[in-house]
């Protein structure tokens, strides 16, 4: 008979509410069904589901919450999640398939174990069902294995089996508390049996502390009311958060009517502030229940936030706020204190008490409560303010003010007092920050201010404990006018007119008119008629304003006018683009000349000469001129017309060219406005007319050169284009020489020596084919055996294509011959023989070699040397293996050319300095291929060029240079050396304090002044200049355009930057005089003066 185990777990869990409503603690049970699942139980599964849901109304109607698991067994186990629904757990037991197999009932109680995750709070109950002794798969699980985990994890396991395994099943259920029961019992009974063990559990209920009680640092005493209905002993015990360790432990008896339980007072002044649980167990002999209920403990006082207490002469106000991050704020948790009255307990985030006295201490408090009851105080003492003052203004002068103050407070109390953004200071002034003044019978003298100008004051107090008050009504008043300035005389011949500013807030003026005062009313103009030509007057002006009447104006004096002067002659102009120089003669009697340009008429005050500037280019004008004095004015000059000069035209674009091999043809676009255009040449700057292009002709080939343009006008020149640099092509390649031939039976190859500056060669094959290689060798292959061909070679580059070798003629090996072939053959040339070489093809073989068709036995030597040979002979050779008696074939074909001999050495170098850099230049060598030069010490290979510029040298250091040529025989022997330096740019000058000392700038061979700056530097401790431009009387020591010169300056302390506006013809330079400095010594000793040009 199979076994059936049924395992139920039951687990009770007390849950905490929180008062005022104490709630009892529900029941909660986790129960696990364990059921062989072998043939023979069949009935017993439809007895859990005939009698389940009357247990599980009993649950219900007793309170108690449940969930039901399941496990089935045999050979392997199968488990059902935990459900509260019956139906579905009706729906497990009816999906359970019956099968035979050993009861691993061991492993089905030990995965029940591990599979369910049980309440914490619940009381685990698990029932077993089964008629067959419980065995294991594993080892490890054994009946006091299972024994001793049920009691570890406090599961009861309630077994219902036969009595031929009562000794197994009752093992399990007395050493967990639970029961044994027969399988062929009434199966509903043994239900009710379990029901019954189950709901004598105890029942408990938190009395103190109620949920989320606030505790603060004194002792409570926690509290349950508890009963059992078996009326067991009962254990209780309580923890705090997750101790293992229980704070107290009570028991108690009589517990069949329930009973308050009180702890021990529990001190929580050593429990950290913040929210804390407390865990209750209730314990008889048989189950454990428990409940957890929350409390937060608070300790600190509230956190008191921005407190402001303020006041005014007769009232005192409090605003303030706390915070509390434990308990919170109480609902009214605020009260004032002001004096004697207080605001009581109030939400209010201020309170005010008036009708005080004005400058009286008064005390002040302000209190904030949480909800645990803890203030927090903050105290202080607070004056009333002073009486705010009052302030009049007296009238005294153009630039003083009388202030008198008007109050109540002592004479003791300081005062500011303001005007506008301005204070009186204690002198009197107005400055910029308030100053507290005392003042000797409130009043005070305001000095320092303007004439004819309205101030407004108005005053503050602050009384002995520096409590200010609010600012006073403001009051104005109104210095005394200045007399008129600026007083302008329009005179005729008969009469002298006075004009003058009209004075703000001017009530009238008085005119003294030759020692006779005149009220001249609210009139700024005043005219004095009658008078004689030419006959002096003198006049004085006062203002009257609202604060009376002001001071005299120094006395003008006026001649009454001459006659006028005579018509301006000699006009001339000078243009440029944006503006148009007019000069003329001076006029006798004149004062000032008014110029009328483009109809626009301009006072030009005395001088004879006006700029128009503002103009634009290629825009025609109109002058004309005309004299004046005091007494009048001339006609008009006849007019003069200009046109301004165009802008410059832009620089030119597109620029390109087309290269030759010993010229290039530069081209650019045609620029608007361009009458012509220059051209920079490898530095030299030529004129190119009105043309558009330009050839340089006579160039070596490979040779670079670099060229710039520029467009001009009239108007001046475009910056130069950005250069372009090119090179010319190479010469057209010299004819391949030293050409060798080797060959097996289907295939020869040519080689032959590398032609320089070549692209690419054609190898002509038998008078009628030309193939095309990049390389200097060419194998001719799939050859029929013993056939002849032959063979010429021309070398390619950009410039065309060299003349044909001489003909080479070789023949393939013939047919199964077994004649050997040359191999690492070599020609060495030189420009008076030709060695040839190879390697032995066999231990016995000799050679012979035809020489120009001369037949030579070489014997066994696989060298040969043809010597006494001239420069550029031609030669052809050719070479047979022989064996013993057999001659064999000819192996190798060399048509040969000796080398051409060494170029002339060059005679010499020729050097020119700057501060930074030396230029090389040679006399080209007929011949030469290349040249080495030497610079100090170190050797660089050149091109075919005939110069070379040495840059990024220091300035004033010495240097070497030799120079040989080459070609492809080798070098020269080298010139002579030549010794060069940098110049320098330092000058060293003797100097004695006070003297004098003069500097000359010369420059040398200049094409282009527009882009040279010329730097000067010293130190001004040293020297100070006295003069920029010594070719002129006048001491020029401004920046900008130095009179009388082409040159413009900027002169800071120790530093002078020129720059020249010369022109210079184009393939010309100019060589002189930039200027001569003029310093004044400081020291005596030495001076040093530095200067570049850039």
């Amino acid at each position: 008979m199979k076994k059936i185990i049924w395992l139920l777990c039951l687990c009770l869990i007390c849950t905490t509410v929180i008062l005022p409503s104490p709630a009892h603690a529900n029941s909660k049970v986790d129960i696990v069904f364990i059921i062989d699942r072998s043939g023979s139980m069949g009935g017993s599964i439809t007895n859990v589901q005939d009698n389940i849901n009357a247990f599980c109304n009993q649950l219900n109607n007793q309170g108690i919450d449940f969930r039901l698991g399941l496990v089935t067994y045999e050979y392997e186990t199968t488990t059902y999640d935990f459900t509260s629904n019956v139906n579905v757990f009706k729906q497990y037991l009816s999906s359970i398939v019956i099968d035979g197999g050993d009861e691993v009932g061991l492993d089905a109680i030990k995965k029940a174990m591990d599979y369910y995750a049980f309440d914490v709070n619940s009381t685990k109950y698990f029932i077993l069902i089964g008629d067959e002794e419980i065995k294991s798969l594993s080892m490890y699980n054994t009946t006091d294995s299972v024994k001793s985990q049920l009691v570890s994890n406090n599961i009861k396991l309630t077994s219902i089996g036969v009595e031929s395994i009562k000794w197994q099943f009752e093992q399990l259920s007395n050493a967990t508390g639970g029961l044994y029961l027969d399988l062929y019992s009434n199966f509903n009974q043994n239900l009710t049996t379990i029901f019954q063990q189950i709901q004598k559990i105890p029942t408990m209920e938190i009395v103190s502390p109620y949920g989320g009680q606030l505790i603060s640092e004194g002792s409570f005493i926690p509290a349950l009311k508890v009963a059992d209905l078996d009326n067991e002993l009962l254990t209780l015990r309580y923890y705090l958060d997750s101790e293992p360790w229980a704070r107290e432990e009570k028991s108690v008896t009589n517990t069949a009517t329930a009973q308050i339980v009180s702890f021990s007072a529990a001190n929580m002044g050593a429990i950290s502030e913040g929210a804390h649980t407390l865990r209750f167990t209730v314990s008889d002999s048989s189950a454990t229940v428990q409940d957890v209920v929350s409390i937060f403990v608070d300790k600190s006082n509230p956190l008191l936030g921005s407190i402001e207490v303020s006041s005014t002469d007769s009232q005192i106000q409090i605003t303030g706020s706390a915070s509390d991050t434990g308990s919170g704020l109480e609902s009214a948790p605020y009260r004032y204190t002001i004096g004697s009255q207080s605001s009581g307990w109030t939400t209010a985030p201020g309170y005010s008490v008036g009708g005080l006295s004005p400058n009286t201490s008064y005390y002040t408090k302000f209190e904030a409560r949480d909800k645990a009851g803890h203030i927090s105080v903050k105290e202080q003492n607070m004056h009333t303010k002073a009486q705010i003052p009052a302030v009049s203004v007296q009238t005294t002068g153009e630039t003083t003010l009388k202030l008198v103050v008007n109050d109540w407070n002592a004479s003791g109390v300081k005062y500011v007092i303001q005007s506008g953004s301005s204070y009186v200071s204690s002198s009197g002034t107005l400055v910029g920050s308030p100053a507290w003044l005392t003042l000797d019978g409130k009043s005070l003298a305001v000095s320092g201010l303007s004439a004819n100008t309205g101030y407004s004051f108005q005053a503050k107090a602050r009384n002995s404990e520096g409590l200010e008050t609010a600012y006073g009504a403001a009051v104005s008043g109104t210095t005394l006018a200045s007399a008129p300035a600026g007083i302008t005389p329009d005179v005729s011949q008969q009469w002298i007119k006075l004009t003058w500013p009209a004075v703000p807030n001017a009530l009238g003026y008085d005119v003294e008119a030759d020692g006779t005062v005149i009220s001249n009313g609210t009139s700024s103009t005043f005219i004095h008629n009658g008078l004689s030509p030419n006959t002096q007057h003198t006049y004085r002006v006062r203002v009257r304003n609202s604060g009376g009447t002001g001071n005299w104006s120094t006395l003008v004096t006026k001649l009454t006018l001459p006659d006028p002067p005579a018509i301006p002659g000699q006009l001339f102009t000078l243009p440029s683009q944006r503006q148009v120089t007019l000069g003329w003669d001076l006029v006798a009697k004149a004062t000032k000349y008014e110029v009328e340009a483009d109809g626009n008429i301009v006072d030009n005050g005395n001088s004879n000469s006006y700029v128009h500037q503002g103009l634009q280019p290629q825009t025609d004008h109109s002058y004309r001129v005309r004299a004046s004095n005091p007494g009048g004015t001339s006609e008009w000059s006849a007019p003069v017309k200009q046109q301004t000069w165009p802008d410059p035209p832009a620089t030119p674009t597109n620029i390109s060219a087309v290269t030759e091999i010993h010229k290039i043809a530069v081209k650019w676009d045609g620029m608007e406005r361009a009458t012509g255009y220059e051209i920079e040449v490898d530095g030299l700057i030529l004129e190119n007319d009105g043309l558009s292009s330009y050839t340089h002709e006579g160039l070596d080939a490979l040779s670079g050169h670099t060229y710039r343009i520029r467009a001009k006008n009239i108007g001046g020149k475009s910056a130069w284009s950005a250069p372009l640099d090119i090179t010319t092509h190479p010469e057209i390649p010299d004819v391949p020489t030293n050409i060798m031939t080797t060959s097996d039976q289907t295939a020869i190859t040519a080689s032959w020596y590398t032609v320089p500056h070549t692209d690419s060669y054609d190898v002509e094959i038998d008078h009628n084919k030309v193939v095309n290689v990049p390389d200097n060798s060419f194998v001719h292959d799939q050859l029929a055996a013993d056939s002849a061909h032959t063979y010429r070679i021309r070398a390619n580059n950009i410039s065309g294509s060299s003349g044909w070798s001489k003909l080479v003629t070789m023949s393939t090996m013939p047919a199964g011959t077994d004649a050997l072939a040359l191999t690492n053959m070599a020609a060495i040339v030189t420009n008076k023989s030709i060695t040839l070489s190879w390697d032995t093809v066999a231990a016995d073989a000799r050679y012979d070699i035809e020489v120009d068709g001369k037949l030579l036995d070489n014997g066994a030597n696989t060298i040969y040397s043809h010597t006494g040979l001239g420069a550029e002979e031609f030669h052809v050779y050719k070479i047979r293996v022989k064996q013993g008696t057999d001659a064999g074939e000819w192996v190798a074909v060399l048509a040969l050319s000796t080398l051409s001999n060494l170029p002339d050495a060059p005679e010499k170098l020729d050097g020119f300095a700057k501060d930074t850099s030396i230029e090389l230049q040679w006399k080209k060598i007929e011949g030469a291929t290349g040249y080495q030069l030497e610079i100090d010490g170190k050797v660089e290979e050149l091109a075919g060029a005939s110069k070379y510029i040495h840059n990024n040298l220091t300035s004033g250091t010495a240097h070497t240079y030799r120079i040989r040529a080459m070609n492809a025989t080798g070098v020269t022997a080298w010139s002579p050396a030549l010794q060069k330096s940098t110049t320098s740019p330092d000058y060293t000058l003797a100097v004695k304090k006070d003297k004098e000392y003069s500097l000359t700038l010369l420059a040398s061979s200049v094409q282009d002044f527009s882009e040279l700056v010329f730097t000067v530097t010293y130190d001004p401790n040293e020297l100070e200049l006295a003069d920029l431009y010594d070719f002129t009387p006048a001491h020029d020591l401004s920046s900008g355009v130095i009179p009388d010169s082409n040159l413009s300056a900027v002169y800071s302390s120790g530093k002078i930057i020129f720059t020249i506006n010369q022109n210079v013809v184009p393939g010309s330079s100019w060589s002189g005089e930039i200027t001569t400095l003029l310093f004044k010594s400081k020291i005596n000793g030495t001076a040093n003066v530095h200067v570049t040009v850039d």
